[in-house]
């Protein structure tokens, strides 16, 4: 049986190659929240940085996020955020947090509960232990 690290990093949503799909917007209708746990995640994410990050360097709230895809229903719901800030200059728009190149979360031991959490329903239905 494949691991859930295999499935998302080689084989994500099923398509060998491709990887991080939670963690990317692309043209999908996705978001990457809500988060309910935003300030225990910074203060997690300042320690290992070593200095005080501010939530706006890490989350979008639902005045910037509507106006940053304003074509994409799920970014008009108020009840999405806060979500995890995007690079919109990538063409895949990743979590700030994701590495494109490494196929890895570069914050996976101390990331949001939401991020935790969530298992697509591929990885749901194709592995026998979850991917926490």
């Amino acid at each position: 049986m494949t691991t859930p690290c295999q499935v998302c990093s080689h084989k994500c949503l099923g398509h060998s190659g491709y990887h991080g799909g939670c963690c990317t917007i692309e043209e999908r209708d996705f978001i990457i929240g809500p988060h309910k746990d935003t300030d225990a995640f910074l203060e997690r994410l300042s320690h290992r940085m070593g200095s005080q990050v501010k939530y706006e360097e890490v989350f979008v709230d639902y005045e910037e996020g509507k106006k940053m895809f304003p074509d994409r229903e799920t970014w008009q719901k108020e009840k999405s955020y806060p979500a995890l800030r995007v690079d919109t200059s990538h063409p895949r728009k990743p979590c700030i947090f994701y590495h494109n190149d490494f196929h890895v979360c570069t914050i996976y031991n101390i990331r949001p509960q939401t991020c935790k959490d969530y298992a697509c329903d591929y990885l749901k239905q194709n592995t026998n232990n979850d991917c926490k």
